[in-house]
Order: structure tokens, then sequence, then C-alpha cells
């Protein structure tokens, strides 16, 4: 996960989108978060300046295909997460779900979603 400068937007997407795999670009205006895999930022990494970067992560994808219309989907999951001491933050696409899970907390996130009844967790 790499915060990178504003200016820096629109490499940002060039790099989103010729990356294979999972790569997410979120833009909320002052900060530009690029979501890839390490080995891809090992490439890319040196055309942007004086990015903040965690390497500390994995993304576990959902295997549930839920729509908006769904109540309660993400909230049964992270409250199980949360009640196990489990940190994650959430993102959603179009047709799944994704967590962002430190490394060190994969195997009891991995763990909890299996017992919380979740779909087998996909990618991580």
């Amino acid at each position: 996960m790499v915060a990178v400068r504003p200016s820096e937007r629109e490499m940002a997407f060039r790099i989103a989108g010729s990356t294979v795999g999972f790569c997410a670009v979120l833009d909320v205006g002052p900060e530009i978060t690029l979501l890839l895999p390490q080995e891809r930022w090992a490439q890319v990494s040196p055309v942007f300046l004086d990015p903040a970067v965690t390497t500390d992560f994995r993304i576990v994808t959902l295997d549930a295909d839920v729509t908006l219309d769904a109540v309660g989907y993400i909230s049964t999951l992270t409250g199980a997460l949360a009640r196990a001491d489990v940190p994650v933050a959430v993102l959603s696409a179009f047709s799944c779900d994704h967590l962002v899970v430190r490394d060190r907390d994969l195997a009891r996130c991995l763990d909890v979603l299996q017992k919380a009844g979740a779909a087998a967790p996909g990618r991580a």
C-alpha cells in the first residue's frame, strides 16, 4: 500500500492499468493510495517522489456474489474479526469485496472468516 502525491495521480492510474492481478487506486483528492503487489511496486517505485510505503499487508478477496441490496454482510464479518482483535480495512468492488489485513494477522483472519461462514476466501 502506497500513498503518492496528488501530482502523481496520472502515473498511479497508468500503473494500475498495466498491472496484472489485484491493483487499486483510491483517489480522495489530497491523497492518492495505490494498492498493488510488492513485486510490481519494486518495478515502478522509481517513478514516484517520496512515497509513503507500507509493505506488510495482504489482500483477502471474499468469494461471495453480494449485491448492494444485501444488509449486514460486511458488518457480520468485520464484527467477527473485531471480536478476534483482527484489524481490517474493507474495499468493495462491483462484484466482490476485499479485506486489507496485515501479514501478521492473515492466518487469524482466514480462520475467523471460515468460522463466520464466509465463502471460502479467494486470493490472499
